[in-house]
């Protein structure tokens, strides 16, 4: 039995490499909250993530990840009624049984099949009593995300007996830099703030980065203005997961443009 819901997770994360592994899955990268737990050297403790985020680099092609599917299926994964993008698993915590979701996604779409999702799976389910639809596994894509595999801005991680390519903190700079400025996405901010603190963004490749790629161009501006004209709310989602760590007159916001501005990002 696990003790708390972050062991959870944790034992979500091993589940799912070693279901990968043993169908030979390859091309792919962890993201997410994994990246910032993991890589932090922050000084800052970090609370961890409760899903698993893989990034696959050929997942706009349709039914590339029915062998992870069928993969993580195999392995007692089942699939999430609501999200076609989702696969979730049963853990027991204290006695409590909880879900937990692996998300599918992909770098970006075909000009053959442009929008959000990528098809995988058609199951013989019908969505509706009309049954005009079935129910299908997808990917979903994930903005900025196809310049990782470009960029190669991943390494191997090893840690509970499982060794796997995990995003770094450039890579999650590049994924997080629209994300933290939505609502809800607080955490983002803070790991943003813990990448920085770690010294691993590599601001020089970021810049190199964005004169030959438009979207991440587009973002990284974008990033800049609302450092300028929302700097607090940045500071105080920070504030919510950084608390006693930081001085009363930090400022992450700041510290960060500032890091943007030293290397002409800005």
């Amino acid at each position: 039995m696990l003790d708390n819901v972050l062991d959870g997770a944790k034992e979500l994360l091993v589940d799912t490499i070693s279901a990968l592994d043993r169908a030979s899955v390859r091309d792919y990268m962890v993201i997410g909250g994994w990246c910032p737990y993991l890589r932090n050297r922050s000084g800052i403790p970090h609370p961890g993530t409760l899903d698993v985020d893989i990034l696959f680099k050929r997942g706009e092609c349709e039914g590339s990840l029915r062998p992870a599917i069928d993969a993580l299926r195999q392995a007692g994964f089942i699939l999430s009624a609501k999200h076609s993008f989702q696969l979730l698993r049963e853990k027991a915590v204290r006695g409590e049984r909880l879900i937990y979701n692996v998300d599918l996604l992909h770098p970006s779409m075909n000009d053959t099949h442009p929008g959000t999702f990528a098809d995988h799976l058609d199951l013989d389910v019908p969505l509706d009593e009309e049954e005009r639809r079935v129910k299908k596994v997808t990917s979903i894509v994930l903005p900025n995300s196809a310049v990782l595999f470009q960029e190669n801005l991943s390494s191997k991680f090893t840690e509970w007996g499982i060794t796997f390519d995990l995003v770094d903190f450039t890579g999650m700079f590049i994924t997080k830099m629209d994300s933290c400025q939505k609502q809800k996405r607080e955490r983002d901010a803070f790991d943003l703030f813990v990448a920085l603190k770690s010294d691993q963004i590599d601001f020089p490749a970021i810049a190199r980065i964005r004169k030959g790629n438009s979207r991440v161009n587009k973002s990284l501006n974008l990033l800049s203005e609302y450092m300028e004209n929302h700097g607090a709310t940045f500071d105080e989602n920070v504030a919510k997961f950084a608390a006693g760590f930081m001085s009363p007159t930090e400022s992450p916001a700041d510290a960060l443009q500032q890091a943007i501005r030293a290397t002409h990002l800005s």
